[in-house]
């Protein structure tokens, strides 16, 4: 196993994606941010179904940065509750895995 994770959070607009996205890199939480956009979601929150459109991240960072990561998700966030969750790299390319550790340690 790396210290590399990967974060998925969706958003209810491409903007917020954008805010989220930009703070995250720009202070060096994460080293990549993809958006994908218009991913449709069925799902049961209060008590009724709701079918919306969202837009996906999926975040690069390490595993000991995921409470920052949160952190940003959560103050950033539209969402009553954001979908905040992690998931371990097991392997993966050292060139791709060093960049993502230099990246996230550029501020350091």
């Amino acid at each position: 196993m790396t210290d590399a994770c990967t974060i998925m959070t969706t958003c209810g607009s491409e903007e917020t994606a954008l805010t989220i996205a930009a703070a995250l890199v720009d202070q060096a939480y994460a080293a990549c941010v993809n958006i994908l956009p218009s991913i449709k979601s069925y799902y049961y929150f209060k008590g009724e179904t709701h079918l919306d459109e969202e837009v996906m991240l999926i975040i690069k960072t390490t595993r000991e940065l995921f409470p920052q990561v949160s952190d940003v998700i959560t103050d950033l966030h539209t969402y009553e509750v954001p979908e905040i969750l992690m998931f371990s790299v097991e392997e993966g390319s050292e060139p791709f895995l060093d960049w993502i550790r230099q990246s996230v340690n550029r501020l350091a």
